[in-house]
C-alpha cells in the first residue's frame, strides 16, 4: 500500500503501531491468563463455597447457614460470569489492536523511505527493519490467532448458519392442530402435558408434613439417586436413578409406591468407558423421562438413550455420543406422535434430534447454532401447528417437531441458560440468570414483546397463564408479572433458592424450594400465600400432579401427598 507519507505522518505511525503492539500484547497475556485461571481456578468449585454448601446439607434448617450460602453462591456465580465476559469482551479488543497494529506496521514496510548512503557504510537498515516488522506482522497473528482459538475453545460455540438475528420461515398449513389439555390423571413430560408447567384436575392437597406423616399417602426409599424429576401415566410413575456408572428406570405402582420393575440402562453399546464431567448440582440421572402410555424413554449424562414397554421390556438402546459441557447434561425428553425428541447440547455439537419410538431409528437432526444450554424443549401449537421451542444461547428457536425444520429464532440470549420457556396461548417467554426476562410473539415474523432484567432464574423454568407470568429465582425471589404487557404486579422473598420449576394446578401456584418447602400462592394480581409445607429433605426435582395427588421426589426418598 504505497501512499504519499511524509516523515512526520511515518512518525506517527509508527507511535500508533507501538501502542497498539504493547496494547495487543498485553490484551493476549491478560486473556491467556484468565483462560488458564479459569480453567484451573472455577468460582463455583470454590473449596469454602462447597464446604458452606456440605455444612448446610447437614442442618438445611440453619437460617445463618442458609443465608451464608445463598451469598457466597451470588458471589461465585457473578465473579464466573464476570470473567467469562472479561474474556469474551477481550477477544474483540484484541482484534482491533492486532489489525491496527498490522496495518501501520503494513504501511511502513511500503513506505518507510531508505536510509540516506554514509560514505564507507553499506545502506541495508532499512531492508533490515522492513524484515524485521515482517516477522512482527507474523507474531502478532499468532498471538492473535492463538488467543482467539483459546477464547472459542471456551465458548464453545458453533459456527453462525444463519448470519441474521431473527430467522423465520413462513409455516406450512398442515391442517389444524390444537393445542391438549393438561390431563388430570397423566403427566408424562417434565413439568407435565407439552412440558409447560400446568398440571389439570382439582383438588389437589395445600397442606402436609413429611416429618410428622400429615398428608403423606406413601413414601418409598429410590434405590440409586437422581435429579429426575416424576412422569405419569394412568397408574405408573417413572424416574430415573444411578450410581457410579450404574443407570436404572423405575416404574413404581402411584397407588401404593411399590417398585413394580426397574430396567438397567447400561452396558449400551458406544457407552463411554470415562464418565464425563458434571457438577456437583448434576449426575447422570438429572434428565426427566417421557411417556405416551404405550413407552417410556430416558436419556441419560454418558448418553445413554433407552426405550421400555409399560412391562419393562427394553425395546430399544443406544448411545448417541457424550453431551460434554459445564455442568453436565440435564435436557429432558419429549413424545410427539411417534418420535421422541432430543434435545442434545455439548461442547461439541447442538442439536434436536427425531427418533423414531418404534426402532429408535434416527430419523432426523437440526443442527442449532451457539453454546450449549441446559434447558429442555416445551411443545407449543401457535397457528394452529405444532411446535418444539428452546431456550437457547443465543437464540430462542422453534421447530417442526416432525421434521426438526427451523419455524422462528430471535436472538436475545446469553450466559448459561438452564431454564426453559414458559409458554401461554399467544406468547413464548424465555429467561436466563445474569441476562434477562423476554417476552417474545411466535410466528414467521417472531419479535420481542417485552423484557425485562429484575428477575431472572438461573435453574427454575418459567409458568404462564395468559393473564400471569410467574418466575422463582436462585436466591429465592418470587415475582409475577402481567404476561402481555410484562408489568410487575407483585414480588415476594423467600429464604430459600429454587431449582425446581413451579407448577400451576388448581388456580394455585406449587413452588418448591431446594429445602424441601413447598410455597403455595394464588395465582392471581396480588400476593397471598396460601400455605408451606415441609417435606423433610432437600429436593431439586420439579413435582408431578395426578387425581387429586402430588408426587415429590426428594434427595433420597419419593413421597405421594394425598388429603386422604
Amino acid at each position: 500500500m504505497k501512499l504519499n507519507l511524509t516523515e512526520k505522518d511515518i512518525s506517527i505511525f509508527k507511535v500508533v503501531s507501538q501502542i497498539a503492539g504493547g496494547f495487543t500484547l498485553i490484551v493476549a497475556l491478560t486473556m491467556i491468563f484468565s483462560l488458564i485461571q479459569l480453567k484451573t481456578i472455577n468460582p463455583l468449585d470454590n473449596p469454602v463455597l462447597l464446604t458452606v454448601k456440605e455444612q448446610y446439607d447437614k442442618d438445611p434448617s440453619n437460617a445463618q447457614k442458609a443465608e451464608q450460602v445463598r451469598a457466597m453462591d451470588l458471589m461465585a456465580r457473578k465473579a464466573y460470569f464476570s470473567s467469562r465476559w472479561q474474556v469474551e469482551t477481550g477477544a474483540y479488543l484484541l482484534l482491533a489492536g492486532a489489525i491496527v497494529f498490522i496495518f501501520c506496521q503494513r504501511l511502513l514496510i511500503d513506505n518507510e523511505k531508505p536510509d540516506p548512503v554514509l560514505a564507507g557504510a553499506k545502506n541495508d537498515s532499512s531492508f533490515q527493519r522492513k524484515i524485521s516488522r515482517k516477522y512482527l506482522i507474523i507474531a502478532a497473528s499468532v498471538i492473535l490467532l492463538t488467543a482467539l482459538a483459546a477464547t472459542f475453545m471456551l465458548r464453545s460455540e458453533l459456527p453462525d448458519t444463519s448470519g441474521q438475528s431473527i430467522t423465520s420461515y413462513k409455516q406450512e398449513k398442515k391442517g389444524r392442530q390444537i393445542a391438549s389439555k393438561p390431563d388430570k390423571t397423566n403427566f408424562p413430560f417434565f413439568r407435565g402435558q407439552d412440558s409447560r408447567g400446568i398440571a389439570g384436575g382439582s383438588g389437589y392437597p395445600t397442606e402436609w408434613d413429611g416429618v410428622a406423616g400429615k398428608n403423606i399417602g406413601w413414601k418409598i426409599q429410590v434405590p440409586m439417586q437422581g435429579k429426575s424429576s416424576p412422569v405419569i401415566w394412568d397408574d405408573r410413575i417413572f424416574i430415573t436413578g444411578a450410581k457410579e456408572k450404574e443407570c436404572a428406570v423405575y416404574c413404581i405402582n402411584k397407588s401404593t409406591g411399590e417398585i413394580i420393575w426397574s430396567g438397567s440402562a447400561s452396558d449400551v453399546p458406544g457407552e463411554p468407558a470415562v464418565l464425563p464431567k458434571m457438577s456437583e448440582d448434576g449426575g447422570l440421572a438429572v434428565s426427566t423421562t417421557a411417556t405416551n402410555g404405550k413407552e417410556v424413554c430416558a436419556v441419560f449424562a454418558n448418553g445413554n438413550l433407552i426405550c421400555f414397554d409399560f412391562d419393562g421390556r427394553k425395546k430399544w438402546a443406544k448411545n448417541i455420543g457424550v453431551p460434554e459441557s459445564s455442568y453436565g447434561y440435564s435436557s429432558s425428553l419429549l413424545i410427539y406422535d411417534n418420535l421422541l425428541l432430543v434435545q442434545f447440547d455439548s461442547n461439541v455439537k447442538i442439536s434436536l434430534l427425531g427418533f423414531d419410538l418404534e426402532t429408535g431409528d434416527q430419523k432426523w437432526e437440526t443442527l442449532r447454532q451457539g453454546r450449549a444450554v441446559w434447558s429442555s424443549p416445551v411443545l407449543a401449537y401457535f397457528e394452529g401447528g405444532p411446535q418444539v421451542i428452546i431456550n437457547g444461547n443465543p437464540k430462542v428457536s422453534s421447530y417442526d417437531p416432525s421434521t426438526g425444520k427451523e419455524l422462528w429464532a430471535v436472538d436475545c440470549m446469553s450466559g448459561d441458560v438452564a431454564p426453559s420457556v414458559a409458554i401461554n396461548s399467544t406468547m413464548v417467554y424465555a429467561v436466563t440468570d445474569y441476562a434477562k426476562l423476554v417476552a417474545i410473539k411466535p410466528g414467521a415474523d417472531a419479535s420481542i414483546a417485552w423484557e425485562d432484567n429484575t428477575y431472572t432464574p438461573d435453574v427454575s423454568s418459567p409458568v404462564a397463564t395468559d393473564d400471569f407470568l410467574f418466575v422463582s429465582t436462585g436466591i429465592g425471589d418470587v415475582a409475577c408479572y402481567n404476561s402481555l404487557k410484562g408489568d410487575t404486579l407483585w414480588t415476594h422473598y423467600f429464604m430459600d433458592q429454587f431449582y425446581a420449576s413451579p407448577i400451576i394446578a388448581d388456580g394455585m401456584v406449587y413452588l418448591l424450594d431446594r429445602s424441601g418447602v413447598m410455597h403455595v400462592v394464588k395465582a392471581q394480581s396480588e400476593f397471598h400465600l396460601v400455605s408451606e409445607s415441609v417435606l423433610g429433605e432437600a429436593t431439586d426435582c420439579s413435582p408431578a400432579f395426578s387425581d387429586k395427588k402430588i408426587y415429590i421426589r426428594g434427595k433420597k426418598n419419593l413421597y405421594c401427598i394425598s388429603k386422604n
